[in-house]
């Protein structure tokens, strides 16, 4: 019974296959279309995946206000004493995010410390001092973009040394190691990526070297890349922008 169905199946097939092809062929020939058909429409998707929607948040440009922020003269390889550094949170405020981040909410700032102390200073004299410690050498931000439940997207900004200019290029060149480029030096007088996928940009204006970085899992309108790579390459120069304006 099953090599008779068998044999009906085989002659349906051979009534409906073009005249001049045999039912394996016809068989093959469907087979092939179907599987182009089913490619087509999984390229359809995951084009309209990708492609960038009127939902998507808006980048926009650097609007720094006029203001400069104060820092002593420094010439003759004098370094200023961490605990005399400004506060970090000043070189960036809300209005200044907003008009990079249009879209950004909830925008709330905290000031963190940093140890300035090296491990040589360190091993040279291991007794605290006020002077090695910045009570708020770090400004952390976080907000809320479109698209976005809670505040989920962070920036940051580190004061790394401030000092003599000219002590800052070799400091810079030194402890600054990453990819070279003036994609984000945006007013600064020198930067690098300090890493490939969530880097972050190590940059110096004169008598100060600093650090941004943060991160965002929102996609950005007209941009295909990964979010990472486009707040890397996107969004951190014009913070960067923000601050060395600060800097005359």
């Amino acid at each position: 019974m099953q090599n008779a169905s068998v044999g009906v199946a085989d002659a349906v097939d051979d009534q409906l296959a073009p005249r001049g092809e045999s039912a394996a062929m016809w068989k093959n020939r469907a087979m092939v279309l179907t599987l182009l058909m089913s490619n087509v429409v999984l390229l359809t998707l995951l084009v309209a995946t990708y492609m960038p929607s009127e939902g998507d948040v808006a980048i926009g440009k650097a609007a720094p206000r006029d203001a400069t922020v104060n820092l002593p003269e420094l010439k003759g390889g004098a370094i200023l004493a961490a605990n005399q550094w400004p506060d970090a949170c000043s070189f960036v405020d809300q209005e200044e995010i907003k008009a990079i981040l249009p879209g950004a909410k909830d925008i709330e700032q905290e000031s963190r410390p940093i140890n300035a102390l090296s491990i040589k200073d360190f091993a040279a004299d291991s007794s605290w001092k006020e002077s090695d410690r910045s009570e708020s050498g770090q400004c952390l931000y976080s907000m809320r973009l479109p698209g976005e439940t809670y505040a989920a997207t962070q920036f940051w900004f580190r004061i790394e040394a401030v000092a003599d200019p000219k002590l800052i290029v070799g400091y810079g060149d030194r402890v600054g190691s990453g990819t070279n480029t003036n994609q984000g030096a945006k007013g600064a007088d020198h930067c690098v990526i300090t890493g490939l996928y969530e880097g972050s940009w190590n940059c110096r204006k004169g008598p100060l070297l600093f650090t941004v970085g943060g991160q965002s899992s929102v996609t950005f309108k007209g941009e295909l890349a990964p979010a990472p790579f486009v707040w890397r390459d996107d969004v951190l120069p014009e913070f960067v922008r923000t601050i060395a304006a600060k800097i005359k």
